[in-house]
């Protein structure tokens, strides 16, 4: 994978994780679907081969988080 791949993978981890994990008065947990419907729509339309490719470096993102809370939750949101 590209330097640009990657970094795309662990901006959009980050993005999840940081919904995720953030209060429910900070951000509504509706609010943050209204976010990411758009982007699943666009991923779930790319071809099997390249949805498994960025499966693979999301779960090495998730890998390399250190915050036990943090890869917990890139852990359950990817299903790594």
């Amino acid at each position: 994978m590209t330097a640009l791949e990657r970094t795309l993978a662990k901006a959009l981890t980050e993005i999840v994780i940081g919904l995720d994990l953030s209060a429910d008065d900070a951000i509504a947990p509706e609010a943050a679907m209204e976010v990411l419907q758009p982007v699943i729509a666009l991923l779930q339309d790319l071809p099997e081969q390249d949805r498994q490719a960025l499966a693979d470096l999301i779960n090495q993102c998730a890998q390399e988080e250190t915050e036990s809370e943090r890869h917990l939750s890139a852990s359950v949101i990817w299903g790594s």
